[in-house]
């Protein structure tokens, strides 16, 4: 059909709604579903997760995110003559149509069907008006009649679709299409979530709503109302109450302790009241329900076996092609022939709600993530679930286990018996079951979640005692320094250099042997740890050859998962934190900020004992010479008005790192994690060239020369071209997986040094 034709996508600009069911008619969603299909197929999209919105309002002159401008299409409609869609994509000599032919050709493309099957996300205003609108829409068609149904959903999924259903039914007869009371009602949901309405507030609005509208309307007249009719969508939640020293949990079986049974101190705030207030608690969310609604949802169901589906060609895209993942799928066939079986990895990390000025609070988010999609969604926060808070305002340590107790509970449900799910994508009913595979944070949480306490000589969960940690005399801390030789390959010319590392030293020893779990479950049988849950969170009493063999300083939950065992990888390190940990160490010595940099008097006395480095040793004055590797204030001047005036980036690239110098202090401050990846990324490999000597500039950045892109990216600022910006941020995207587990000996006993 040529673009001229006046019938040419007439969908577009024809009355959208079907006034009999209240939605939109059959050739606008069709037409609309098309349109995003073609749209978010766009490498520009592809890459940034924005398009240009081609709604009346925005007019195609506002670069906004996927699910907006869902939001917008089918509220507004689309611009006047937009017929030829050229600001995403499309012109006049394609004259196509419709966009099938185009999309069956970009599915013949490589490796773009994990594109496609990526969901509309919602990436703000998220509340139950979405959920309820997006899951009806997107399943209502997976069952139009009963006799077309392969198997019938099982009682829970029947509510939940059943729920759906209700949504159509109309709030008043001739009312717009599309209001229902279950539109109201989470209308007025979200109001009080958004603005914390205190319930008398949403109970007075309800009821005046309720009087302006015809008489025979449905509308909810009280805040129970509300919740009654939008319970069935929402997803369970547990507040269990806590000991105020974090030794216990009351939950099971203790649920009925009115004091700690560890330490004697009350449950029970002296309130006078009739409702008993904890002194503390914690929330804990259901993974399980999570996990089957996944399968419930047409938009990710199917992407939930990727993870076997997809082909390999031998490089790691994602943990299924890594050799820990085939190696638990030998250990378990029968758990791996289920596709649909559910592979989770587990994260924690303490932050500060009140920010740096606040107040003293530590609060510790539990986050599991499914594996099973393609990795352009796993990472996604939609799919990162909260299922253990962890309240402050003290620091869990060593009791953190105390608050794992019910996942740990639930995912050994999960393993040994399944729950069961329906799958909307198959139309079967199933029983799903769930492993985790590991747990993924920073070197301090390891030492919480594996219980090998991550500082001392020891602390190497890697060596342990078969480490070549030494104390240094001056600095009084436990070094690493020149430990990594043993893992170079026999023949490595660096094994036989005795000037470069330690001196004198040539290193004939091999890498310490792997030890797998059934060893280490022996070893904590022989020194006597104890689980938490039987000690009390802070009832560790010191185990037998602490700090002397070993570093055990409990038995983790985690073995208490009946595969922990046999699992190849159990705890990786977050690659965000050690990269900042090293740009922050480099940055402090290259610019000598005092206080923070690791080349000071202490650390220039112990020099002369383990190192040839002559031209670094005290003189006899007293003083240290001055290093190489360190700017002068000319220097450190040029490089700072530097960054301030020529170093700019587009719009959501990073920080703008000119707030971030601190020319008073001499140094940079307040650089989050992403910026440091940026400058170590984009900057670093140029940034010294004319300020440091070659020999020490090619030591920091390596011996490469700084790409056009680079150059590009840093001068052209927000000129950057399209292309340059998403390339970028693809590479920066790899970083924030943060999946892949690095060395813990690069670690010194203080958690922020790097020897």
């Amino acid at each position: 059909m040529s673009t001229n034709d006046d019938n040419w996508r007439s969908w577009m600009y024809n009355d959208r709604w079907d006034s009999s069911t209240g939605r939109h008619n059959e050739d606008f969603a069709v037409g609309l579903t098309e349109f995003m299909r073609f749209a978010t197929n766009q490498d520009i999209c592809l890459q940034s997760g924005k398009l240009f919105c081609p709604c009346p309002r925005c007019d195609n002159n506002k670069f906004i995110t996927v699910s907006k401008v869902w939001n917008h299409l089918s509220s507004r409609g689309f611009r006047p003559n937009y017929k030829v869609w050229y600001c995403h994509g499309e012109n006049d000599y394609m004259n196509v149509g419709s966009t099938s032919e185009y999309m069956a050709e970009r599915l013949e493309e490589p490796r773009m069907v994990e594109r496609l099957e990526e969901p509309r996300m919602i990436e703000e205003n998220v509340g139950t008006v979405q959920m309820v609108h997006d899951a009806f829409m997107e399943n209502s068609h997976m069952f139009p009649e009963d006799g077309n149904r392969v198997e019938e959903p099982n009682l829970e999924a029947s509510r939940f679709f059943t729920m759906l259903d209700a949504s159509k039914q109309p709030l008043y007869a001739g009312c717009k299409p599309g209001h229902s009371p279950l539109y109201v009602a989470t209308r007025l949901m979200n109001f009080k979530t958004d603005y914390n309405l205190p319930e008398d507030l949403v109970d007075g609005f309800a009821d005046f709503v309720n009087e302006i509208l015809p008489e025979d309307n449905l509308a909810p007249t009280t805040f129970s109302a509300v919740e009654k009719l939008v319970s069935g969508l929402g997803l369970p939640y547990q507040m269990i109450d806590v000991c105020i020293d974090n030794c216990m949990i009351y939950w099971k079986e203790d649920a009925k302790f009115l004091a700690c049974r560890f330490c004697g101190k009350p449950r029970f705030q002296n309130t006078g009241g009739r409702v008993r207030v904890a002194f503390k608690r914690m929330w804990y969310l259901p993974l399980a329900d999570r996990l089957k609604r996944l399968y419930q949802s047409e938009r990710t169901a199917r992407a939930m076996r990727w993870h076997q589906d997809h082909s390999s060609d031998g490089e790691i895209a994602h943990p299924s092609d890594a050799e820990a993942w085939k190696h638990f799928q030998t250990v378990y066939p029968s758990f791996a022939s289920e596709s649909r079986n559910v592979y989770l990895g587990l994260s924690t990390d303490g932050f500060n709600p009140f920010g740096r000025h606040g107040r003293q609070y530590s609060l510790w988010p539990v986050i599991v993530t499914p594996y099973n999609l393609p990795p352009s969604l796993c990472m996604k926060w939609e799919f990162l679930f909260l299922t253990v808070l962890v309240s402050g305002p003290e620091h869990p340590k060593r009791s953190l286990d105390v608050f794992l107790q019910p996942l740990i509970h639930e995912l050994q449900e999960l393993w040994n018996h399944g729950v069961q799910a329906f799958d909307v994508s198959c139309q079967q009913n199933f029983v799903m079951r769930a492993v985790l595979m590991w747990t993924i944070s920073d070197f301090p949480a390891y030492g919480m979640l594996s219980g090998w306490t991550t500082h001392g000589r020891l602390s190497c969960p890697y060596c342990q005692d078969d480490t070549n940690a030494f104390q240094l005399k001056h600095g009084q801390k436990t070094c690493w320094f020149d430990s990594h030789r043993r893992f170079l390959p026999a023949s490595h010319p660096y094994r036989y250099k005795e000037s470069w590392f330690l001196k004198n030293k040539v290193v004939y020893d091999t890498p310490p042997p792997e030890v797998d779990g059934l060893d280490i479950l022996e070893e904590l049988e022989d020194v006597g740890a104890e689980r938490t849950a039987e000690c009390g969170g802070n009832g560790y009493s010191r185990v037998n050859g602490y700090g002397d063999y070993h570093n055990w300083h409990k038995r983790s939950i985690f073995w208490d998962l009946p595969y922990w065992k046999d699992h190849l990888l159990r705890h990786n390190l977050d690659v965000m934190h050690i990269e900042k940990n090293f740009f922050d160490n480099i940055m402090n010595a290259v610019l000598n900020v005092q206080g923070k940099t690791k080349d000071n008097l202490k650390s220039r006395l112990d020099l002369p004992l383990f190192c040839v480095r002559n031209a670094l040793h005290v003189l006899p004055n007293g003083k240290s010479p001055f290093p190489a590797f360190r700017l002068d204030g000319e220097a450190k001047t040029e490089f700072f008005q530097w960054i301030i005036h020529s170093v700019k980036f587009p719009d959501g690239y990073a920080s703008n790192l000119r707030n971030c110098v601190d020319s008073r202090e001499g140094r940079l401050s307040r650089m989050k994690s992403h910026d440091c990846h940026v400058f170590m990324q984009r900057l670093l490999p140029f940034a010294f060239a004319k300020l440091l000597p070659e020999h020490v500039h090619e030591a920091i950045a390596g011996d490469v020369e700084p790409s056009m892109e680079e150059t590009s990216l840093v001068h052209l600022g927000e000129e950057a071209t399209n292309d340059l910006f998403n390339d970028s941020e693809e590479e920066s995207g790899e970083f924030e997986d943060g999946t892949d587990s690095a060395p813990s000996e690069i670690y010194s006993s203080d958690s922020e040094d790097l020897c």
